[in-house]
């Protein structure tokens, strides 16, 4: 009958609601669940880079408090060697390897850099700057899958001028002056049309040239706006005489910028020593602007 008709229908129709409010409740659940989990995994993140922190304090105030006035050369060259191997821990928490070979017939890996990932994003313009080729662009390659720019310069090498949607090369040299094949980082800048904007990565492997242009980088400002630096520093020539306590200053000096060491590791393709010391070695240093919040 009608009747029945309709009874069989309302009971169809509750049926119905109790599962839609079934599911509501647990896809709330869920939902709920997974909130706690990130807010938890979150801070416990946060607590082991707070641990790391408290670490590097001592290590922070061992360079930026040196007296290097005080210091001999010789206690200079020991003093930098010494903390430029132990890089903060609670600086990055997502460091990679980036770009890179094996070169025959050589027993280690070259032309890779480390990069700390942990304020790249995809919604922002990434601008990369990259001062020594060569024969390798294993790096250039690779990062600009990360939606990056690359801006790559070497005065020794000949190489069309574009490579890729997003590599651009000149043949040109980084120094502290300018001239036809050379010029300064902050001059890059300027004719780039990039004063002012985040440069994320800039890496830099001018075999030694680096230790005369640490002054004008400083003094010109054009690391304000740098995330993060990755160098080969040669020193081998500074061990005549020695001359070291510059270079302690221009730590100190980076460090004063809130740049911090991040990774640190010797060239093990060209192994030079000098007085005990591995003097070819690669180091990263990044601003310390996303976990600070936590001191």
């Amino acid at each position: 009958s009608t009747r029945d008709h309709i009874l069989e229908m309302n009971k169809l129709e509750k049926q119905i609601l109790f599962l839609f409010l079934l599911l509501g409740l647990i896809l709330l659940f869920i939902v709920q669940h997974n909130r706690q989990f990130l807010q938890t995994e979150q801070s416990f993140d946060e607590k082991l880079m707070k641990i790391f922190r408290l670490e590097d304090k001592s290590k922070v105030d061992d360079i930026v408090k040196k007296d290097v006035e005080k210091m001999s050369e010789k206690e200079a060259m020991s003093f930098f060697y010494r903390v430029i191997a132990l890089p903060q821990q609670g600086i990055c928490r997502s460091l990679k390897r980036v770009g890179g070979k094996w070169p025959h017939p050589y027993i280690a890996v070259d032309g890779d850099k480390f990069v700390c990932m942990d304020d790249f994003q995809s919604n922002n313009d990434c601008l990369v700057y990259s001062f020594g080729i060569a024969n390798d662009w294993t790096f250039e390659d690779f990062i600009v899958q990360f939606g990056c720019s690359v801006f790559a310069y070497d005065p020794s090498v000949k190489y069309p001028p574009t490579r890729g949607q997003f590599i651009h090369f000149e043949q040109k040299g980084l120094a502290d002056f300018y001239s036809s094949n050379m010029n300064t980082l902050l001059n890059y800048f300027k004719s780039n049309g990039h004063l002012g904007k985040t440069v994320q990565y800039l890496k830099i492997d001018i075999e030694s040239h680096e230790l005369e242009c640490f002054v004008d980088w400083l003094a010109s400002g054009a690391l304000e706006n740098v995330k993060q630096i990755a160098l080969e520093l040669h020193l081998t020539k500074l061990h005549t005489g020695p001359k070291f306590k510059g270079l302690v200053t221009v730590l100190q000096d980076l460090y004063k910028l809130n740049f911090r060491l991040i990774s640190y590791q010797v060239n093990l393709v060209a192994r030079k020593v000098m007085d005990n010391y591995y003097t070819l070695m690669e180091v990263v240093f990044m601003k310390d602007d996303v976990w600070n919040y936590l001191d």
